[in-house]
């Protein structure tokens, strides 16, 4: 609960009047102040109970929280840097409610791992990572240069190269610094580990690759790599990235699923080896069909290791874990919990989720 300041609540929209139905009791929880709009028309009418004003009513206030509840929210929060500049720090993070219903969700959840998330939410805001570790991360001193038009920083001790997208030294720094976190040694995102590792020589395949670090970090004690990214813009910074390792980097310009258009093809069409090692798949969601896709590359391969990320969809974990186990693999998740925002209804109450599967093929004939 915040203080006695109380908070006024931007916004009469479907996005407030959804926060209305799914955050009920949060809000009876709070002081809330009123609801603010910029169409006069609703100024004076009731939203909930309670009265709409103008943005003007924050002059009356020298102390209130302010929750923007619409679907543009970049506009209003420029607004209220503009017109109330010395109201800007006391506006509330995007995830404020999700964050009040995930402590109610798990407050009593005997899980020591969920205990520690819930402790760390009582003093920070609600985010992907909800540890102590990612603290240790600024990024400030790291050092950014370009070349062919493309932003670059020196990733154990190569070149890495950022999409089109990323083009200014901040929105490097911001993505550079998340790789670091969900790399942590700690993190329930974390790929590999000392138990856990990519072989010499290993034939490794690649899916969701982005900036490239698995494979970069991997790239001068593997036999080859098989790179999958849909994005053009990162398929450019890839081919940059490891434009000297030749052949041994195949890099596909294409999504993988189970199944094959345009911009999507599977692992058993695209990839040519007798037996891959290693799989690695982090594909916002569209894991278990990709492991569809590659059932001859599995099945003709007698030793492989997979590392498969579970937390893009809410019930992925379990299908994916089964699947694995149907191709005569055996698993274990991550340590921790990561909390991902819902794609498909972005209201949606809050839920933790296992970060990913790392598994290893267990020889059985019936395979």
């Amino acid at each position: 609960m915040t203080d006695n300041f109380g908070i006024f609540i931007w916004g009469t929209g479907l996005r407030a009047r959804q926060l209305n139905e799914i955050y009920a009791n949060e809000l009876s929880e709070e002081k809330i102040l009123g609801y603010i709009d910029n169409d006069k028309n609703k100024v004076g009418s009731k939203f909930f109970g309670y009265e709409v004003y103008s943005p003007s009513i924050l002059d009356k206030y020298s102390k209130c929280y302010i929750y923007i509840s619409v679907y543009k929210q970049e506009e209003i929060y420029t607004q209220i840097c503009d017109e109330f500049n010395d109201k800007k720090s006391m506006i509330l993070e995007n995830e404020y409610f999700r964050k009040k219903k995930l402590i109610t969700r798990y407050r009593d959840i005997e899980d020591e791992e969920i205990h520690e998330i819930v402790s760390y939410l009582n003093n920070n805001p609600l985010d992907v990572f909800n540890y102590e570790f990612t603290k240790k991360y600024n990024c400030k001193d790291m050092i950014i240069e370009s070349e062919n038009g493309l932003l670059y920083t020196i990733h154990n001790g190569k070149k890495m190269f950022f999409s089109k997208n990323y083009d200014n030294e901040e929105k490097v720094r911001a993505y550079y610094r998340s790789l670091l976190i969900e790399q942590d040694l700690k993190s329930p995102h974390r790929y590999l580990t000392d138990c856990f590792k990519v072989e010499n020589g290993s034939v490794v395949i690649d899916a969701g690759v982005a900036e490239g670090n698995f494979t970069l970090d991997i790239v001068d004690h593997i036999k080859r790599a098989y790179l999958f990214e849909p994005d053009k813009k990162w398929a450019e910074a890839l081919h940059m990235t490891f434009s000297q390792y030749g052949d041994k980097v195949k890099i596909i310009n294409k999504g993988v699923s189970d199944y094959c258009d345009i911009g999507t093809t599977t692992i058993d069409l695209e990839v040519d080896e007798e037996c891959v090692d290693f799989i690695k798949m982090d594909i916002e969601g569209e894991e278990y069909y990709a492991l569809n896709g590659a059932k001859n590359i599995i099945n003709r391969s007698k030793e492989m290791k997979a590392v498969i990320c579970t937390y893009h969809q809410e019930f992925a974990y379990d299908a994916i874990n089964n699947r694995l186990k149907e191709y005569g693999f055996q698993t274990k998740h991550s340590d921790g919990y990561m909390w991902y925002v819902e794609h498909f209804n972005i209201m949606r109450p809050s839920v933790l989720r296992r970060g990913l599967i790392r598994a290893e093929k267990i020889l059985n004939d019936a395979h």
